[in-house]
């Protein structure tokens, strides 16, 4: 289906990928891979950019093999990204700096409605427009995720192989399961104070652990 002119202009107006501090880009610069991959990737992403009309596709890009993947157009991705083999996103999404996103990762969409009375859901199409599914600096999906359009996986969060995540992840959480659930932390408040001091220069998450009643999770 063509782009309405609603759909347009909302992902024309999408917020940026979480970023990364300079720091931790120069350490990727040198840990992740020798300079004969990273002149290739730094030939080859812009490329990419323009094959998926991406907003964004930052430095150091890590594409499936075999380049098997299917991306909303106008969607932004941050810096040494990597989305695995049989990624799909129909709807706009946003994914931060360092995220990691294992092979056959889904993220799916309402594409029929199933109330309208009188009209089969085969040709029931949702009128409003589609809702931006964001992944954040550092998350971790493992294989065969399902995301539903519009969660937000925080920064630093981890999802298990085989997880349907229906609704938003805190950062810093684990979640698994069918519906994804809390298992645990992966650090104390105090160590992701110190974490995101490192990883980015201003956290929003640090503000957010610093407020009362809101590091919670069900």
């Amino acid at each position: 289906m063509a782009k309405s002119a609603n759909q347009r202009a909302a992902t024309a107006n999408l917020p940026d990928p979480e970023r990364a501090s300079d720091a931790v880009i120069t350490r990727c610069r040198a840990e992740i891979e020798g300079w004969p991959k990273a002149l290739a990737r730094k030939l080859f992403v812009p490329y990419l950019r323009q094959k998926y009309r991406l907003a964004e596709l930052g430095e150091g890009f890590h594409w499936p093999r075999g380049g098997k993947m299917v991306i909303s157009r106008d969607s932004k991705v941050g810096r040494f990204t990597y989305l695995g083999a049989g990624f799909e996103a129909y709807g706009p999404v946003v994914v931060g700096d360092l995220c990691m996103v294992a092979a056959g990762c889904k993220i799916v969409g309402a594409d029929h409605r199933y109330d309208e009375l009188g009209t089969p859901m085969r040709i029931a199409f949702p009128e409003a427009t589609r809702p931006v599914t964001t992944l954040g600096l550092d998350a971790w999906l493992g294989q065969r995720v399902t995301v539903v359009e519009g969660v937000t996986i925080g920064a630093g969060a981890v999802v298990g192989s085989g997880s349907m995540v229906t609704k938003d992840v805190e950062p810093y959480a684990i979640v698994a399961g069918v519906p994804a659930r809390f298992i645990k932390w992966r650090f104390t408040p105090e160590e992701i104070i110190e974490h995101e001091a490192v990883v980015r220069k201003f956290s929003p998450v640090v503000e957010q652990i610093n407020s009362p009643g809101t590091r919670v999770a069900t």
